[in-house]
């Protein structure tokens, strides 16, 4: 059986070794031992790793596929820690790579933005420097759209909140999408930087309302005016080998 590691088992790296558990054995990095002991619970076999503990990389990167899923707010120096994990002499040794950036990294202006767009201007500085420092020693990079599914929906952080321009468009991709991707990208052995993003893109307005009433949350305050940002990911790249969305309806979830 082969090893699967996953850096950063939260919200999406959790749910993804609990998919991949009966394929692979499982390796997952714990910021602190609360969460190594809910992790080795599960099955899997856990190590800390954090900006002050690396003494279990060598264990950690033993493997033949590598998940690496960090946000960079958690973090002191974010590039100084991806920068360890990939100067590690064992990162040449695995299968494959794969990376989850954030679609942020495109600018936050309006248009359709693929792969092919050449960035200029991030609207995120940090994730973009984060790919310029990972791109050739990662086999994917995934840049992730807003995460949606399970506990995670649109609207209820803004609650009674003042919402602005909410005939914006919103960008999102399912968990389950981003796990399958996974899968995906492996069992077809590709490379490549590819969006995830449903084809679908609601706007605020229409998505806040909507979960508002199927959540029982209070509806935001939208706030009128004439300016919108129509701003499109465009995740067809990894459609076009052969990869299928199952969730492109934020209304049927």
């Amino acid at each position: 059986m082969k090893t699967f590691t996953i850096l950063g088992a939260g919200w999406l790296g959790f749910e993804l070794a609990k998919v991949l558990k009966s394929k692979y054995k499982i390796k997952v990095s714990s910021r602190n031992i609360e969460k190594q002991k809910i992790y080795e619970e599960e099955g899997f076999t856990s190590y800390i790793l954090n900006e002050n503990n690396l003494n279990f990389l060598d264990e950690l990167l033993d493997t033949n596929y590598l998940f690496i899923n960090y946000p960079p707010s958690k973090f002191e120096n974010y590039l100084g820690f991806l920068e360890k994990i990939f100067n590690h002499v064992k990162i040449k040794d695995i299968e494959k790579i794969i990376f989850i950036s954030s679609t942020s990294i495109y600018p936050n202006i309006l248009g359709n933005f693929d792969e092919k767009y050449k960035i200029t201007d991030s609207s995120s500085k940090i994730v973009f420097d984060a790919e310029e420092l990972i791109k050739n020693k990662s086999n994917i990079i995934f840049r992730v759209s807003a995460l949606v599914g399970d506990n995670r929906y649109f609207g209820k952080r803004s609650a009674n909140k003042i919402v602005e321009f909410p005939d914006s468009l919103i960008n999102f991709v399912h968990r389950n999408d981003v796990i399958s991707a996974t899968k995906f990208v492996i069992e077809n052995n590709l490379t490549g930087t590819f969006n995830l993003c449903s084809k679908e893109h609601p706007t605020k307005k229409e998505i806040y309302s909507f979960n508002s009433k199927k959540y029982n949350f209070d509806i935001p305050i939208f706030l009128d005016n004439n300016f919108f940002l129509d701003r499109k990911i465009d995740g067809s790249k990894i459609e076009k080998l052969g990869f299928k969305y199952k969730y492109n309806n934020v209304f049927i979830f």
